[in-house]
């Protein structure tokens, strides 16, 4: 693909008139390989096994529902919902696999009964909701008791670049954040699972480095975070030029790097009684402990 999408247009792919610039845009952030490895996390602390039946709300072209519907293999199911019909509709081009199902829908409303699925997972969807605690609410609704909710977000707040004045670094990291309607989200997800009184709440963080200035670019969005820094008054244009040249010598002397924080919050519905701590709860508290 060329330049990244106005990452705002997530918020409503189908009005944004290119819908397959937000799909490119995945297919880009799913080849990285820490985003790989980040995603095969929230895979395994949803414990997938045959016969469960998963939700993957936002699952946008699919991918990670097609990943994990072998997992619940025979006789399991894996339940994507997008607000984007686009979106669904490019999941059912990229091939059908036993055991999923895709719909659209809406991530505060969602269109399942109470206790209607054994686990459920969001990854990088909160951040486009004016109110992602009502996604986190419905996620639990779903859940049966003794199933897992996983949420993984970034938070844009935290972006870094080298080289980059302190100042106008603040500022690019606000514009960043701002560009989306929940851009710190990453750090709320603990918060907000506790809230909604899950038990063995975790969490883990991960910075993604990003050394290449043109994938940082792609990433991160970085010119567009500048540019609305820019439209706001909040950089001057010359400012933003010099920038740019110091961005690019830098790149040409291997000396860039861009990185950001993400967040990952998991925690259980509780059960009544509630279980005693079992060694995969251990085990998940070990990955807390190690950043993870």
């Amino acid at each position: 693909m060329g330049g990244p999408p106005e990452f705002g247009g997530f918020s409503n792919v189908d009005a944004s008139g290119a819908p397959e610039g937000y799909a490119g845009y995945l297919d880009a952030v799913r080849d990285v390989g820490a985003v790989a490895e980040w995603k095969e996390r929230s895979f395994a602390l949803l414990e997938p096994r045959p016969g469960a039946v998963l939700l993957d709300v936002g699952c946008g072209t699919g991918d990670d529902v097609r990943a994990l519907a072998p997992r619940v293999a025979p006789g399991g199911r894996v339940i994507g919902i997008d607000a984007s019909a686009a979106m669904i509709e490019e999941a059912h081009r990229r091939g059908a696999a036993e055991g999923v199902e895709l719909r659209v829908g809406d991530a505060t409303r969602l269109d399942l009964s109470d206790d209607a699925v054994d686990g459920a997972r969001s990854e990088r969807t909160l951040q486009h909701l004016d109110r992602p605690e009502a996604a986190v609410t419905e996620m639990v609704r779903v859940v049966r008791p003794g199933g897992w909710v996983v949420l993984a977000e970034p938070d844009w707040a935290t972006l870094v670049v080298d080289p980059c004045d302190p100042a106008l670094g603040r500022e690019l990291a606000r514009s960043a954040s701002e560009r989306v309607r929940s851009g710190t989200v990453g750090r709320r997800l603990r918060g907000m699972l506790v809230a909604a009184g899950l038990a063995d709440v975790g969490v883990a963080a991960r910075v993604l480095l990003v050394s290449d200035v043109v994938r940082a670019r792609l990433l991160f969005d970085l010119d567009g975070a500048l540019e609305r820094a820019v439209a706001a008054g909040r950089v001057a244009r010359g400012d933003a030029d010099s920038w740019r040249s110091d961005v690019d010598r830098a790149a040409e002397e291997g000396r860039h790097l861009a990185a950001m924080t993400a967040f990952m919050a998991w925690g259980r519905v509780p059960l009544r009684p509630r279980p005693r701590r079992s060694g995969t709860l251990a085990a998940r508290q070990h990955l807390t402990d190690q950043g993870w």
